[in-house]
């Protein structure tokens, strides 16, 4: 090892660092060893990583010692996606989603389900519409996007990757450009570039956006993070926005 660097982009990880070996360059994350759901969910992206090839970064290898967890990743090298209203990055994320919806789920990785985590937020029958057997990512707020320097977009920190209604993660997607300042309308026609979104019913795309402000509203009332407040407000402007019969006075707007 030559050299070891920080890395402060994320919220998730207490430790974060870039490792320059003679063998390429890591990305390594770890957290204390004593809390057994968020070891599971690196794990989680551990064994994920070492499946998705093209997706994401690939797992190298994993520890536990002295009360630490630590795993390795190839480093990706890029930047945050921009998801402004007309930044150049949007078509690339759009195709990068199209490419999770293509992925077959990887076996023998232990994934929860869309309506088990959404379950304290919707009814029976909500709950429902969230179902399926795609694998999602579920966690698309930028930082969680590189884009290279061919233009090419990759997914990072699959911890929460989950098993649930193909069109799952435009519809967050959807949620995230709102914030990021697109209309409603707007973020429906972008998301309307991933096949699976374009495909589900008015009356499902309606109850997950009914969930999702609920859940962000739950997550608000227990975080001052300005980002969380944020996030929470558009949530509730995109499920505002979204009658059973799609969004409003423009239920199929033409892609861009």
């Amino acid at each position: 090892m030559s050299s070891v660097r920080p890395v402060t982009a994320g919220h998730n990880s207490p430790l974060s660092v870039r490792l320059d070996t003679e063998s390429g360059v890591l990305f390594v994350k770890g957290l204390p060893d004593t809390s057994p759901g968020r070891v599971a969910t690196q794990r989680r992206e551990f064994e994920l990583g070492r499946c998705l090839e093209g997706l994401g970064p690939r797992a190298r290898w994993q520890v536990r010692a002295g009360g630490w967890y630590l795993v390795a990743f190839d480093h990706i090298e890029g930047r945050c996606a921009d998801y402004r209203p007309g930044s150049a990055d949007l078509p690339a994320v759009a195709d990068l989603l199209r490419a999770v919806n293509r992925y077959p789920v990887p076996v023998g990785v232990e994934l929860r389900r869309a309506e088990q985590r959404l379950a304290a937020y919707g009814t029976t029958e909500q709950l429902r519409h969230v179902a399926g057997h795609a694998l999602l990512h579920t966690d698309l707020n930028p930082g969680n996007v590189l884009v290279t320097g061919d233009g090419t977009a990759r997914l990072v920190d699959w911890g929460w990757a989950t098993l649930g209604a193909p069109w799952l993660d435009a519809a967050a997607w959807a949620i995230w450009l709102v914030a990021c300042g697109h209309s409603p309308s707007a973020a429906h026609t972008w998301a309307e570039r991933v096949p699976a979104y374009r495909a589900a019913a008015p009356e499902a795309r309606r109850a997950y956006a009914d969930m999702a402000a609920a859940m962000w509203e739950d997550v608000a009332r227990g975080s001052r993070a300005p980002w969380v407040a944020h996030i929470r407000k558009a949530a509730a402007e995109w499920a505002c926005a979204a009658p059973p019969t799609g969004l409003a006075g423009d239920s199929r707007p033409s892609v861009p």
